[in-house]
């Protein structure tokens, strides 16, 4: 015989909690004339700065930044390690995580 699972225990529990509250079921409200397009173009259109104005383009001395012609794994390594702890990039990853994974990938 197969025990029950975790979710059979939530919805009975979850029966038990709204007979003890007095609180019922509820289903979803429909609201004619509102639909997810609806709500989607109003906060678009609220959510809009209409006298936005791009900013102009920095422009930058190519001469004068200079790039190394290669990038060797010490480097990379000695980069992700002296990162801020709160530091994220734009992938959203921590930097504790990248440097626990620069750990496990360099050769050094």
């Amino acid at each position: 015989m197969k025990a029950p699972s975790r979710e059979i225990y939530g919805k009975r529990m979850w029966t038990v909690v709204r007979q003890l509250t007095g609180r019922r079921q509820t289903t979803a409200s429909v609201v004619d004339g509102i639909t997810a397009e609806t709500l989607n173009e109003h906060y678009a259109a609220i959510s809009t700065d209409q006298e936005y104005v791009t900013p102009i383009t920095k422009q930058m001395d190519i001469d004068s930044y200079s790039l190394p012609d290669y990038v060797s794994e010490w480097n990379v390594f000695r980069m992700l390690d002296s990162l801020s702890s709160t530091a994220t990039g734009l992938d959203g990853l921590p930097a504790w995580f990248l440097r626990v994974s620069v750990m496990g990938n360099c050769k050094i």
